[in-house]
């Protein structure tokens, strides 16, 4: 529904549309996809990791998907399963994502390339399957960046670059689709309480080293970055595109 000057009626409402949430079967993505159905979103789901392990419970009309975003093939088959499911495809989330941790001299090439894969080329992969449809419903993208691809942080070089790639590539999208109306943002965390950080959260002193680094003392939740991914996919951010908000407690502003 829109108001009298043609703006939604309610322009955080998702109601109508389509988000297809990569990464969604558990941890950020998975908060992002319930965040988006509670708001009105019929919520595609896609993860490589096999159902018995997905964590996030959204049934019909939401659905789910099989993907490996180191395959083209792989992410144009959600896409088009997407469409095909639903109509149309209004938002995408770029949330799968995978770590490698080691110092930057011990790192191989096997863990350093294939953590670029999946972060930063999957990431692009999605992007341009998803943009034909995204054209047509003048839709719009959040990647999920990282403090990481910010601020150097030891033993994660690969993870680093990628989310470094991950977030710039958000301002050259954006750059080359504003004409085809699509918005392409990041979001960049600090740490959060998932099953990717459990082993360095695991260690007592790794963790209050981290929590000294962010001004607000805590972690950032998983609906933290999820409320910000939803911002800035909806209307209410309709003239916002090429940007980063930094969901880190203060971390990038020293």
């Amino acid at each position: 529904m829109t108001d009298a000057t043609g703006r939604p009626a309610d322009p955080n409402s998702f109601a109508g549309r389509v988000a297809l949430v990569t990464g969604g079967a558990r941890g950020i993505g998975a908060a992002v996809a319930q965040t988006l159905a509670a708001r009105g979103a019929v919520v595609a789901l896609a993860d490589v990791l096999p159902e018995s392990e997905w964590t996030v419970g959204l049934g019909a009309p939401h659905t789910r998907h099989r993907l490996d975003v180191r395959s083209t093939q792989s992410c144009q088959a959600v896409v088009d399963e997407v469409v095909a499911a639903h109509g149309r495809l209004d938002h995408l989330v770029n949330g799968a994502g995978i770590v490698r941790r080691g110092p930057a001299a011990e790192t191989t090439d096997e863990d350093f390339t294939t953590v670029l894969d999946v972060n930063l080329t999957g990431t692009f992969r999605m992007c341009r399957a998803a943009y034909a449809p995204l054209a047509v419903a003048r839709g719009s993208i959040v990647n999920i960046g990282s403090t990481n691809g910010h601020v150097a942080v030891r033993d994660t070089v690969g993870y680093c670059v990628s989310k470094a790639g991950v977030m710039h590539l958000a301002r050259v999208l954006a750059l080359e689709w504003a004409q085809a109306g699509i918005r392409v943002n990041a979001v960049g965390p600090t740490i959060v309480p998932t099953d990717m950080t459990a082993d360095v959260r695991a260690d007592p002193e790794y963790l209050a080293e981290k929590l000294a680094t962010i001004p607000l003392g805590r972690m950032a939740e998983a609906t933290d970055v999820a409320d910000t991914v939803a911002y800035l996919l909806s209307p209410a951010a309709g003239m916002i595109t090429g940007q980063t908000i930094f969901v880190d407690g203060g971390v990038t502003i020293h």
